[in-house]
C-alpha cells in the first residue's frame, strides 16, 4: 500500500493531536501550505513541525515529506480518482459515521440528566443476585417452539446452544449471572418483574429478535460501602439512561423521518449475498440503483447497501444472505443516514474535528487507489528480470520446516471436562469430532482434524515454539483463553528445503517491488513538482527551524 511506503509522507495521523504554540502568531486557520488548490491551515501543521523545532533537516523533510504526498493527492484528483462511484459512497460513508455519533453524543448530553438521589436509591437495592438462562432468535415462531420444548422439559441450556442467535449465549449455553438484580440489562428485568426460580418467561419482542428467559435461581450477596461504588454506580445510571432514551430517539426518528423499506428490494439484496459469505455476487445495473429503503430527505440503493454490509466485519450473528437479517440492519442503518442528515442541517460538517477526521481518511483512501491504479502497475517486474534474481539469490530462498498437525478443540466446561477426563484415561481426543470443536480455519480441505501444512510463521508465540519444538505424535495442549484449550498432535514433519522458481515467485516479485519502489515514486514525485502550483508559508517554516528544541525549556 502507498501509505506503507510513505511512512514519512503520510504522517497526517500525527497532525491535529495536539495543538501546541507556534513560533509564529499565525491566525489558526491561515493557510501555509498549497498544492494545486489542496490547502492545510497552520492549525494542523504546526504540532508536526514543533516536534521538530530546532532541527533544519528534520524539519524540511518534514515538509518535504507533505508536499509530496499533496502532489500525489492532487495528480490522483486530477486522473479522476476521487470522482468515482466507489470513492463518493465511501466519503459518504465515512461522513455519516463521524455526523452520526457526534450528533447523538450531543443529543444525549443535553436530554440525559441523573436524578438527585438516584445513587443512593440504586444503592439501597443491591445484593439481590441472578441466575438465569436466556435464548434469543430471530424467528417469533422459532422462540415459541423453543419455549414450549423448555415447558416440556428439554434441556434450555443446550437450546440456547444450538439456536440461540448470541454468539455470548451460544458459549455459555444461555447462562447469565450470577449477576446482581440491579446489573441485569434493561429489557431483562422487564421479563424478569415477577418470576420465581424455575418459571420461564412469555417471548418477549426485543427490537429485531424474539428473546425468553428462565430463571434459575435467586440469593442475597453483601455489597462493598457507598464510597467505593458511587462512581460506577453513577455510569451505570448515566449508561442505562442513555440506552434506553437512544431508542426511543431511534423510533421517534424513524417515524419523523418516515423511514420506509422496500421488501422485494430486501430479498433481492439477501439472495445475492454468499451464505456464510461478506461478499455478493453482481446486480445488474438496474438492480443497483433500485431503493431498498427511503425516508424524507434520502435513501440507499441497493448497490450503497450491498456495499456497506460486505465491509462489516464478519462476526457471529451478522448474516446477510437471510432477509430478516437484512430488514434489521436496514432499520438501523436508515436510522443512522438519518442521524447523520440532522448533524448536517445542524452544521456539523464544518467543525475542526469533522473537516479533519475526513481530510484524513479520504486522503489515506485516495493514496491507496492511487498506489493501486498507478504506482503498483509499474513495478511488476518481467519473468527474465524474476528468473535472474532466482538464480542470485537460490541459496537463500527457501521452504521452511512444514508440519501438519492433528488438531481437536475444547471450548467450554463440559468440553474441557470431557478432554481432561480423556487424556487422564489415555484415550485419544482426535476421534471426539463430534463431541469437541473443530478448529476449520486450520484444516485441511475435506479433514475434521487433520490441518493443512503450516510454517511456524502462521503461529503466534509462544505457541509456535511449543508445536514446532515437538517430536512426531507427541501431544500439545495450548491454552488459548480461560474456556478454550487446542490439543495438538504433529504427524508429518518436512525439514526446510530449497524453494523452487514457483515457490519463491512472490517472494521474489516482492523483492523487486520494494528495489523499484522508492526509484519510482520518486520519480513520479519529481515530475508532478513540475506540474503543479506549490506554495509553502517559508517564514511559517523558518520559525520552526530557528525556534529551541521542544524538550528544552524557553525562557
Amino acid at each position: 500500500m502507498l501509505r506503507s511506503f510513505f511512512i514519512a509522507i503520510v504522517f497526517l495521523a500525527m497532525i491535529g493531536c495536539g495543538e501546541g504554540p507556534s513560533p509564529v502568531a499565525s491566525p489558526a486557520d491561515s493557510t501555509v501550505l498549497e498544492v494545486e488548490g489542496r490547502t492545510l491551515s497552520a492549525r494542523r501543521l504546526a504540532p508536526v513541525l514543533e516536534s521538530e523545532s530546532g532541527d533544519s533537516a528534520s524539519v524540511e523533510n518534514a515538509v518535504r515529506n507533505l508536499v509530496n504526498r499533496y502532489l500525489i493527492l492532487a495528480d490522483a484528483h486530477s486522473r479522476g480518482l476521487d470522482e468515482t462511484r466507489e470513492f463518493q459512497l465511501y466519503a459518504y460513508e465515512r461522513e455519516r459515521e463521524k455526523l452520526q455519533t457526534l450528533w447523538l453524543e450531543h443529543i444525549l448530553a443535553q436530554k440525559v440528566v441523573i436524578p438527585p438521589d438516584s445513587v443512593e436509591e440504586h444503592y439501597s437495592k443491591l445484593g439481590t443476585m441472578l441466575i438465569y438462562s436466556a435464548v434469543s432468535v430471530w424467528e417469533r415462531d422459532s422462540a415459541d417452539s423453543l419455549r414450549q420444548l423448555v415447558l416440556e422439559g428439554e434441556d434450555m441450556n443446550l437450546l440456547a446452544e444450538e439456536h440461540s442467535i448470541n454468539p455470548m449465549e451460544r458459549a455459555r449455553q444461555g447462562r447469565v449471572g450470577p449477576v446482581d438484580s440491579m446489573e441485569v440489562r434493561a429489557d431483562d428485568t422487564r421479563m424478569l418483574e415477577g418470576m420465581e426460580p424455575g418459571d420461564v418467561s412469555r417471548v418477549f419482542a426485543l427490537a429485531d429478535t424474539w428473546r425468553f428467559l428462565r430463571l434459575d435461581s435467586i440469593y442475597q450477596d453483601s455489597v462493598p460501602p457507598l464510597p467505593e461504588v458511587r462512581d460506577y454506580i453513577e455510569a451505570r445510571i448515566a449508561g442505562r439512561l442513555r440506552m434506553a432514551y437512544k431508542d426511543v430517539l431511534l423510533d421517534s426518528l424513524r417515524q419523523e423521518y418516515r423511514l420506509e423499506i422496500d421488501e422485494p428490494a430486501v430479498e433481492l439484496v439477501a439472495s445475492h449475498f454468499i451464505p456464510g459469505s461478506m461478499e455478493y455476487d453482481p446486480f445488474t445495473p438496474e438492480e443497483e440503483e433500485t431503493s431498498v429503503y427511503s425516508y424524507e430527505g434520502g435513501g440507499r440503493t441497493v448497490y450503497q447497501l450491498a456495499e456497506n454490509i460486505s465491509r462489516l466485519p464478519p462476526v457471529e450473528g451478522t448474516n446477510p444472505s437471510d432477509p430478516s437479517w437484512v430488514k434489521g440492519y436496514c432499520r438501523l442503518l436508515g436510522v443512522y443516514d438519518i442521524m447523520g442528515a440532522r448533524a448536517l442541517e445542524a452544521g456539523m460538517d464544518t467543525l475542526p474535528e469533522v473537516t479533519d477526521y475526513l481530510d484524513d481518511r479520504l486522503s489515506d483512501h485516495l493514496l491507496d487507489i492511487y498506489y493501486a491504479e498507478v504506482i503498483q502497475p509499474r513495478l511488476t517486474p518481467g519473468d527474465n528480470e524474476m528468473m535472474e534474481v532466482y538464480e542470485e539469490h537460490r541459496d537463500s530462498l527457501v521452504v521452511p520446516e512444514t508440519r501438519v498437525f492433528r488438531v481437536i478443540s475444547a471450548a467450554g466446561e463440559d468440553q474441557l471436562d470431557l478432554l481432561a477426563s480423556t487424556l487422564e484415561e489415555g484415550g485419544n481426543p482426535f476421534r471426539l469430532t463430534d463431541d469437541l470443536t473443530l478448529v476449520e480455519s486450520l484444516l485441511a480441505p475435506g479433514e475434521s482434524s487433520l490441518t493443512r501444512g503450516m510454517y511456524a510463521s502462521e503461529i503466534p508465540r509462544p505457541y509456535s515454539d511449543m508445536l514446532f519444538d515437538a517430536e512426531l505424535n507427541e501431544t500439545v495442549i495450548c491454552s488459548i483463553a480461560v474456556d478454550r484449550v487446542l490439543v495438538f498432535q504433529p504427524v508429518d514433519i518436512q525439514p526446510p528445503r530449497p524453494a523452487t522458481f514457483e515457490e519463491s515467485y512472490d517472494e521474489i516479485a516482492s523483492m523487486l517491488r520494494a528495489d523499484k519502489e522508492e526509484e519510482v515514486v520518486s520519480g513520479l514525485v519529481d515530475s508532478l513538482s513540475s506540474v503543479y502550483h506549490i506554495e509553502i508559508d517559508r517564514d511559517f517554516v523558518e520559525s520552526y527551524i530557528h525556534a529551541a528544541p521542544p524538550s528544552q525549556d524557553v525562557p
